[in-house]
């Protein structure tokens, strides 16, 4: 769940049932003024083609090379692998991967969310934006801010990695964002 990143602790049972709840086609849209997300161009779906060299490298670069292999296992890079141990070579952890598509998607009630290559929600939150090149997603940790700069269908995600955040709240920005890459509005 959410980009292959277990939080610590009991937790993970919670997510899943907030996510399952909160993400289905049926689900209530959360109470939130619309305000500046109904005007932005960053409402709506955007998508890409994930690759497990691409995430593994970004979180390397960011300084958090010990997520890899949950990131890895999480984001079922590897067919039939969900849990790091079972990474067969942990020393080359891209091995036998696969391209992934992931999407991301943000409402005009301010609700935001990602969905895995079988187009199952992984990930929910809410959001706000900032102004025309910042928005801050709110999930289970504290907020998470991003720039974002749209051309044309496309779009880029730089995670504002702060001092002092936490490794796993930096760890699922940088796998959010897979920064410097373009993701392209399919809705």
């Amino acid at each position: 769940m959410r980009h292959g990143l277990r939080p610590p602790g009991g937790v993970t049972a919670l997510l899943v049932l907030v996510a399952v709840v909160g993400s289905g086609a049926g689900a209530t849209a959360r109470a939130h003024p619309a305000g500046a997300a109904a005007q932005s161009p960053l409402v709506g779906t955007w998508q890409r083609t994930t690759t497990c060299t691409e995430l593994a490298t970004a979180l390397t670069k960011a300084g958090l090379k010990k997520f890899v292999l949950e990131s890895v296992a999480g984001n079922r890079f590897i067919p039939g692998v969900s849990r790091p141990e079972q990474i067969a070579d942990p020393a080359n952890p891209c091995k036998g991967a696969v391209p992934r598509k992931h999407s991301h998607f943000f409402t005009k009630n301010r609700e935001f969310g990602s969905l895995d290559w079988r187009g199952q929600p992984v990930d929910d939150g809410t959001y706000r934006i900032v102004d025309a090149r910042t928005v801050v997603i709110f999930k289970e940790f504290p907020k998470v801010t991003f720039h974002y700069r749209i051309t044309g269908r496309s779009v880029t995600f730089s995670p504002v990695i702060a001092k002092g955040c936490s490794a796993f709240r930096c760890a699922w920005a940088v796998s959010m964002a897979y920064p410097g890459k373009a993701w392209r509005r399919v809705r």
